[in-house]
């Protein structure tokens, strides 16, 4: 059996390799930047909400009605928008034939009963069950220009209802 020299499968055989960092260098400089621009690192979205206050909910269990009068509310129903202030109705605004809120006609009935309460600077919101999430941001945001202090309340219903 022929082999090799002892002296030749001792031998290792060194290259000399230049490593080229420029390719990779000029892809990260390009890279780095761009994901920093595309990446979202935090995203936050605020509502402003008045929330009541314990006294505000005493006065709620056993309201006042002189003062009930003064306060307008906005009910929002599976029938379309009704706008109160106490025992009287400001406005009704139907729903759109395609089922969805009517966002303009709501608008003017919000600018009436702004010129009727002129000094009022608040609204409170009732919203029915069936009603979706989206449509009440689009109300919130449509009653702020008229009246900037919107409250949330959900809708008791009376018993007779």
């Amino acid at each position: 059996m022929a082999g090799m020299r002892p002296s030749k499968r001792r031998h290792r055989v060194y290259i000399d390799v230049e490593l080229k960092l420029i390719p990779v260098m000029s892809l990260l400089v390009v890279l780095v930047p761009m994901l920093l621009q595309t990446a979202v690192f935090e995203q936050t979205a605020a509502i402003s909400m008045n929330l009541p206050s314990a006294d505000e909910v005493r006065y709620l269990q056993n309201p006042d009605p002189a003062t009930l009068g003064d306060t307008v509310t906005l009910a929002m129903t599976d029938g379309g928008f009704l706008l109160i202030s106490g025992e009287a109705t400001l406005g009704r605004v139907p729903l759109v034939p395609g089922g969805g809120f009517d966002y303009p006609a709501l608008g003017k009935a919000l600018a009436e009963a702004k010129q009727r309460f002129a000094d009022q600077e608040a609204i409170v919101l009732l919203v029915e069950d069936p009603v979706l999430y989206e449509d009440v941001i689009h109300t919130m945001d449509r009653c702020r220009p008229h009246f900037p202090a919107v409250s949330l309340a959900d809708r008791v219903e009376a018993p007779g209802e």
